[in-house]
C-alpha cells in the first residue's frame, strides 16, 4: 500500500489542502451573504454559478492542459482560484460574488481535471481501486475538515477569506517541485445523452437529482443554519459532521448496492433521505445538536445517490464506455447543481429557511418514486458481471478511469487495434 501511495503524496497533500481551502470559503460564502441581509433569491444565483463555472470548465480546461501541461496548469487554476476567494471582501456586491464563484468554479474544476488525469495516466491497472479509496479519502476529509476552519474567526471580517485563499494557494507548492513527469491527458469520447437515457434513465435522472440534493445543501445549508441561530461553531460542525457522515457510509451503502438490487437500494436511500430531511424539519428550532445529528445521517444517505447512479448506469453500458458515460452524467450532475440552489431559494422565501429541506425531501422523494417505478416496468438488469460500487467524489471528473474493469478493457481494446492494423508479411517470392 505504501509502495503504491507513496509516488502521489504531493499531489494528494495539494489536493487536500485545496479542498480544505474551498471547503471553508463555500460555507464561508453562505454565511456572509446572510450576515450581509442578501435577498434569499440573490443567494440562491451566486450559489449557482460555482455550478455554471464548474459545468463551463469541463468543455474548456482540457484543451488547456493538453496546451501547458499539468504542472503549469494546477498553478495557473490554483492562482486564479485564489485571486477570486481575495476579492469577495473588496466589494460587497452581489454581481461581483456570483462572477468571482463563477471563476472558483471554473477553477477548482481544471484542478479536479488536472489531479484525476494525473493518477489515471501514472496509476498501474492492479493498484487502481487502492488509488481511488485515498483520493476519495483525501477529497472527503478535505472537504469536511475545511469546514471546522469556520471557528478560527469572524465570517464578517476579511481573515478567514485570506485564510482560505492562503490554502488555496499552498495547494500549489508540493505539486510544483515534485519530481513526477507530468502525463498525457486522456482522451473520453463522450456517450451521447440520449443514448445515455435510453440506456439507463433512472441513472440519468439519478445523477440530476443527486446534483440538486448537493448543490442545494452545501450552498444554502450554512444559509439555513444562520437563518434558525446557529452559531458559528455550530454551522461548522453541521457542515463538517454531514459531509464526514456522507464518507463513512459510502462503503456499507456501496456493499448493500453490489449485493442486492441497485434500483432498490436507491429508492430505499432516496425514502431515507426523504424521512431525514422532514426529521431535521420537525427539529427546526429545536436544539441545535438534534439537528446536527440528522444532518450526519442525512449527509451519509444523500452524498451516496451519485455514485448509486453512476453504478447504476454502469451496469446497462459496456465497459469500454463507463469513463465516457462519467463525463456525461457529469453534465446532468452539474446541471442539477445549477437549478438545486435556484430551486430551494424560491421555498426558502415562501416558507423560511426550512425550505431548504422541503426541497431536498421532495427531490428525495421523486428520486425514489421513479426508482420504485423502474423496477416495475423497467427492464432487469443484465445478468453477468455487475459494475462495482466505486466511492466517486461528487465532482468528479475522469475519477471514473481508476475502476480496474474499465483500465484492462481499454488494454484488449488497444491490443486488438494494434493486431488488426499491423501490416501482413510479404510472401516469399
Amino acid at each position: 500500500m505504501q509502495r503504491t501511495i507513496s509516488p502521489f503524496i504531493a499531489l494528494f497533500v495539494s489536493f487536500g489542502l485545496l479542498l480544505s481551502g474551498g471547503g471553508l470559503l463555500t460555507t464561508l460564502v453562505g454565511v456572509r451573504m446572510s450576515e450581509e441581509a442578501f435577498d434569499t433569491r440573490v443567494i440562491g444565483l451566486v450559489t449557482a454559478c460555482y455550478s455554471v463555472g464548474f459545468v463551463m470548465a469541463t468543455w474548456v480546461c482540457a484543451g488547456l492542459i493538453a496546451r501547458v501541461g499539468h504542472i503549469r496548469s494546477f498553478a495557473a487554476f490554483a492562482a486564479m482560484a485564489a485571486i477570486s476567494t481575495l476579492a469577495y471582501p473588496l466589494l460587497l456586491e452581489p454581481w461581483l460574488w456570483g462572477l468571482m464563484r463563477l471563476a472558483f468554479g471554473f477553477s477548482l474544476a481544471g484542478l479536479y481535471m488536472v489531479t484525476e488525469s494525473w493518477l489515471n495516466d501514472r496509476t498501474p491497472s492492479e493498484r487502481r481501486g487502492q488509488v481511488l479509496g485515498v483520493y476519495s479519502i483525501v477529497s472527503y476529509v478535505g472537504l469536511g475538515g475545511g469546514q471546522f476552519l469556520l471557528m478560527v474567526g469572524a465570517p464578517g471580517g476579511f481573515e478567514l477569506f485570506s485564510l482560505a485563499a492562503m490554502l488555496i494557494a499552498a495547494a500549489v507548492v508540493p505539486v510544483t517541485i515534485t519530481r513526477i513527469a507530468s502525463p498525457a491527458l486522456p482522451v473520453v469520447e463522450r456517450v451521447g445523452l440520449r443514448d445515455l437515457f435510453d440506456a439507463s434513465p433512472l441513472g440519468v435522472v439519478g445523477s440530476a437529482l443527486a446534483g440538486t440534493v448537493g448543490g442545494a445543501f452545501l450552498g444554502l445549508a450554512p444559509v439555513y443554519a444562520r437563518g434558525v441561530g446557529f452559531s458559528d461553531g455550530h454551522i461548522a460542525w453541521l457542515m463538517g459532521l454531514s459531509i464526514l457522515g456522507g464518507f463513512v457510509l459510502q462503503w456499507p451503502i456501496g456493499h448493500l448496492s453490489d449485493r442486492f438490487n441497485r434500483r432498490d437500494v436507491l429508492m430505499g436511500v432516496s425514502f431515507l433521505m426523504t424521512a431525514t430531511s422532514l426529521g431535521i424539519v420537525y427539529m427546526t428550532g429545536a436544539h441545535e445538536w438534534a439537528v446536527i445529528g440528522m444532518a450526519v445521517v442525512w449527509g451519509g444517505l444523500a452524498f451516496t445517490l451519485y455514485p448509486i447512479s453512476l453504478s447504476l448506469a454502469n451496469d446497462f453500458l459496456e465497459p469500454q464506455q463507463m469513463l465516457g458515460a462519467s463525463t456525461s452524467l457529469l453534465l446532468v450532475h452539474g446541471a442539477g447543481m445549477i437549478f438545486g440552489p435556484l430551486i430551494a431559494t424560491q421555498l426558502m422565501t415562501l416558507l423560511g429557511p426550512a425550505g431548504l429541506f422541503w426541497t431536498l425531501a421532495g427531490a428525495g422523494l421523486l428520486l425514489g418514486g421513479f426508482a420504485w417505478l423502474r423496477q416495475r416496468i423497467g427492464p432487469p438488469i443484465p445478468v453477468g458481471e455487475p459494475s462495482t460500487y466505486r466511492v466517486v467524489p461528487q465532482e468528479a471528473v475522469y475519477a471514473g478511469g481508476l475502476d480496474p474493469r474499465y483500465e484492462a478493457v481499454q488494454l484488449e481494446l488497444d491490443f486488438e487495434t494494434d493486431t488488426t492494423e499491423a501490416p501482413e508479411p510479404e510472401a516469399e517470392p
